[in-house]
């Protein structure tokens, strides 16, 4: 049995005969006279008395009836029920996102999520690239919020915007006097890099491979918040995002940008190329472009 054909023997019975009812579903006459009669065959009662022009409903077509209109009326409730959950944000999102974006990021765009999106839940995941990457290809993360490069032809990327690298010192240290820093004043100054395995640390090295900076490194750490204070104990420099220097209300660093052609890294969303991004997913990475830009608004 298909909605179709109970369409077409509502319409037969409200309408008085196949002619008018044909024309009311759009329909040949002989197309729809066929579905009535698979319909009684699958049902293995004749639904209608053939009197000549007219027709009428026998017992078995009067029964019918009123389920007929009760299952096309629930179809279509399921068609505008899905129409409106999807507007009113009703299902869950499972979301990535890299440890040197999350802290200063997240917080804002989940105030917002939760703000516009009351219905919502969102599975969250903070990890290394690599390891949301995998979560992507595996269809467990939806979209994940990361840098660039990404490299895994399964994933597609949209460039959300460019997060310019700044270097942390303490208040005390001899370049913070420096009318301007550039990248070659960090030579032979102690250190404190970011652990390779973040990408961020990795696109720290490349800046300063390419402009043939080998700064001594005094420590090597996983967490930016540990960089922010080994830095204000005077125990070297370190470049930082500028969502971070924007979020930081601790006033132990002091923030300088690099003159000339700064590091910077793209910050992008990042999904499974075959699948399209749900609208609840392409909020939320909306959601943490607009976080970023009233960091950028609230810093003037």
């Amino acid at each position: 049995m298909e909605l179709h054909q109970l369409r077409y023997f509502v319409a037969v019975a409200e309408s008085g005969g196949f002619s008018k009812a044909a024309r009311r579903c759009y329909v040949a006459q002989p197309s729809l006279s066929q579905q009535i009669i698979k319909l009684e065959q699958e049902l293995g009662q004749q639904l209608f008395e053939r009197l000549g022009r007219r027709i009428a409903l026998t017992e078995a077509g009067s029964a019918l009836l009123p389920r007929a209109r009760l299952v096309l009326r629930e179809a279509e409730g399921i068609k505008s029920g899905i129409v409106e959950d999807v507007e009113a944000g009703v299902g869950t999102l499972s979301a990535g996102l890299i440890p040197t974006i999350a802290p200063y990021l997240l917080p804002g765009a989940l105030k917002r999520f939760y703000a516009g999106y009351p219905p919502a839940r969102i599975m969250l995941q903070e990890n290394l690239t690599d390891v949301l990457v995998r979560g992507i290809v595996t269809l467990e993360i939806e979209v994940a919020i990361m840098s660039l490069p990404v490299e895994n032809s399964l994933i597609a990327t949209e460039p959300l915007f460019d997060d310019p690298l700044y270097l942390a010192l303490s208040p005390g240290h001899e370049l913070v006097r420096a009318r301007e820093i550039r990248a070659r004043d960090l030579k032979n100054v102690p250190f404190i890099a970011l652990d390779e395995d973040h990408c961020l640390g990795e696109q720290i090295n490349n800046f300063c491979y390419e402009r043939q900076i080998n700064p001594e490194v005094v420590c090597r750490t996983w967490n930016l918040s540990t960089i922010q204070h080994c830095v204000s104990f005077g125990n070297g420099v370190s470049l930082v995002p500028l969502m971070m220097v924007l979020t930081d209300t601790s006033n132990t660093c002091t923030y300088r940008p690099i003159k000339g052609r700064s590091p910077r890294r793209t910050v992008v969303a990042a999904w499974h190329r075959d699948r399209t991004p749900s609208r609840l997913a392409r909020e939320f990475v909306g959601m943490v472009k607009d976080e970023y830009a009233s960091l950028l608004e609230r810093a003037k």
